[in-house]
């Protein structure tokens, strides 16, 4: 249900009730019954639900719509809009209790709803975002994080960290592991053969023959020509002023950004109301909206639930995709 005080449980309820989604899948909602109840109430969408009490409810389910609620939360701080130390344990508490069932093989896929990353800090939580809590308590060593919209997938090597730490952080191992990861999975998910990848540099026209910079030429170059040897199609480091205009136009298939902003700025300018953020690296199936909780808007029943429902599809598609290729 995501940060029950942002738009989290809102574009929920609008995209379970949605003609599009309806009888795609059976759902199950990790969150607080309270939180939803007012929001369906204050929204008038009729939605039916089976409540669920514990994990071994959640065996067999054929129900539609099920909620799986537990943890008290006063409905008084729905009012507040803004970042609580409870929202934010909620949160967490949702997303650990999600991860729980997909490793557990009780549910098929997660698909997470807006956190907000102040609150997560305010309740003990120290992680920079959705994708760090994934890889933590999934026991994993690496993830990816993979943004679609439109025509556009955008998977990166780095992700919530200050630029002044970019340099430092990208070495050739992990730039390799991204275009490995990201292409076993753009194969099995996305039933993609030969995916071309473009990978970015991280310097103005990629560094300009060591003009700008040297860490296309010492780390992503050589990053590159390893995953060629691997025998994957990919080119780099291309600049990244361009690539995406080219990815646009059909010339690849993926493009691996160095840095958070340098590949979603342009996926958000070309798909922000559409755009899909993907974790890569975990054992299961992860999709979330790729925007934030959206405090100003929340409770005013205007919040779009394209992104979630996008999401949503997202993790079925990849789900059916997923039982084909195993």
């Amino acid at each position: 249900m995501g940060d029950p005080c942002g738009i989290g449980p809102e574009i929920i309820a609008r995209a379970v009730a949605s003609a599009s989604l309806k009888r795609e899948a059976n759902y199950l909602i990790i969150g607080n019954q309270e939180v939803f109840e007012h929001t369906i109430k204050s929204l008038k969408i009729p939605l039916r639900y089976k409540t669920i009490s514990g994990d071994s409810d959640i065996e067999g389910v054929a129900s539609p719509l099920s909620l799986l609620s537990a943890e008290y939360f006063n409905p008084d701080l729905i009012k507040k809009r803004g970042p609580t130390k409870e929202g934010g344990e909620l949160s967490f508490q949702w997303i650990k209790k999600g991860i729980h069932l997909a490793l557990q093989n009780k549910i098929n896929a997660l698909a997470t709803a807006p956190i907000c990353k102040e609150a997560i800090h305010m309740a003990g939580h120290n992680y920079p975002g959705h994708t760090e809590i994934l890889c933590d308590l999934s026991g994993v060593k690496r993830v990816v994080m993979l943004m679609v919209g439109g025509a556009l997938r955008v998977a990166f090597v780095t992700t919530h960290i200050a630029l002044k730490e970019i340099p430092h952080s990208i070495t050739v191992k992990n730039v390799l592991e991204t275009i490995t990861i990201s292409n076993n999975y753009l194969k099995k998910y996305f039933t993609i053969k030969k995916p071309r990848i473009a990978v970015c540099g991280v310097n103005p026209h990629a560094g300009e023959e060591g003009i700008f910079g040297n860490e296309e030429e010492k780390i992503i170059a050589p990053a590159v020509k390893k995953a060629k040897n691997l025998g994957i199609l990919c080119d780099g480091p291309v600049s990244a002023d361009t690539v995406f205009y080219k990815a646009l136009k059909g010339m690849y298939d993926l493009v691996i950004s160095m840095y958070h902003d340098q590949g979603a700025i342009p996926l958000k300018l070309h798909a922000f109301e559409t755009g899909v953020n993907i974790t890569l690296g975990i054992p299961f199936i992860r999709t979330s909206p790729d925007h934030g909780t959206a405090y100003d808007i929340a409770g005013k029943g205007i919040a779009n639930p394209d992104s979630m429902k996008e999401a949503i599809k997202m993790a079925i598609m990849m789900a059916q995709c997923g039982k084909t290729n195993k």
